[in-house]
């Protein structure tokens, strides 16, 4: 099929379809009174009206919390069990651009020098079902950093909603297809031209991204009181990383007894104190304005150094 469309009240069919194949239907759902991507089994569990989700989509790729490996003592030494990971097929429905796109940014980081497959196997099982934006608010800045409200960068089916709350339907890569051609009783062929699209918001302007780009690049500006100035209301929680798409830092710890346990990978942030925290008690970032700091260099200078494109999507979270 040329040209699709997923009717609303389709859309139920296409959750259950993918349930009775053992796998999960992700959508924006409320919880604790905020809007987040989370799992679904009913359409009346999906909010329709929102800007972007509190939480991003990183975490079901790369949870805050998963076992890589197991350990028992034994008489003979030390046994150790891989974790192998068999992840459930995910598909992830209402992902705003900006999220999608930053499921690149955080791939670079787990296959430049390695092949994390925790993450690998979670994401290319996954199908993600972009929708265009249809509104912005103040925080919104994703045209600054290159990213588009109907951008297609990391997403397998883009859909475009209509007037009439239906989806114009289009499938970005081979698994876009593949998954449209599964399920192709949900998704309906369509050739009227006078179809009407919700008009996309207008670029946020005001921000010249490669002004603040310049300024992190040079070296004088490291130790500018800006910083200080700006760490000033920031007092270390970390949620700004968690909440963040593409912060992707990580601990391991090994959790258990003296007998066995299993090594655990954390989600962690350069927020923390601990962070670079050594174990002779030297701590090259002492100092909240430090770790505020690097956060900025990481998006806007260390990481477009190594992957030749920024480490922000403009989610404006």
């Amino acid at each position: 099929m040329e040209k699709t469309l997923l009717k609303r009240e389709d859309l139920q069919k296409l959750i259950d379809g993918v349930r009775e194949k053992g796998g999960r239907f992700v959508a924006p759902k409320t919880l604790a009174r905020q809007v987040v991507y989370a799992e679904v089994d009913s359409t009346e569990q999906i909010v329709w009206d929102y800007i972007v989700p509190r939480n991003s989509i990183k975490e079901f790729f790369f949870p805050q919390t998963e076992p890589i490996l197991k350990f028992r003592l034994m008489k003979e030494g030390v046994e150790v069990e891989d974790v192998r990971v068999e992840p459930q097929r995910t598909v992830l429905f209402g992902v705003r651009p900006c999220d999608a796109a930053s499921c690149g940014s955080v791939r670079k980081i787990f296959t430049w020098d390695f092949i994390d497959e925790f993450y690998t196997k979670r994401e290319d099982s996954a199908v993600i079902m972009t929708v265009a934006c249809t509104s912005s608010d103040d925080e919104c800045f994703c045209t600054t950093v290159g990213v588009s409200p109907e951008g297609r960068e990391g997403a397998d089916i883009f859909l475009k909603e209509t007037v009439d709350g239906d989806y114009l339907v289009e499938a970005t890569t081979d698994k876009g297809k593949a998954f449209v051609e599964e399920f192709k009783d949900v998704f309906t062929e369509w050739n009227d031209a006078g179809l009407k699209e919700i008009a996309n918001p207008e670029p946020i302007e005001g921000v010249d991204i490669e002004k603040i780009v310049e300024f992190l690049k040079d070296r004088s500006h490291y130790d500018s009181e800006i910083w200080a100035e700006l760490a000033r209301k920031c007092v270390g929680c970390g949620a700004c990383t968690f909440t963040c798409p593409t912060c992707r830092c990580f601990d391991m710890v090994d959790e258990g007894t003296y007998i066995e346990g299993e090594r655990r990978k954390n989600w962690d942030a350069c927020q923390f104190d601990s962070f670079t925290l050594h174990a002779s008690g030297h701590n090259p970032r002492d100092t909240q304005y430090k770790r505020w700091r690097n956060r900025f260099m990481c998006k806007f200078n260390f990481y477009p150094v190594k992957f030749t494109t920024k480490g922000c999507v403009g989610c404006g979270r």
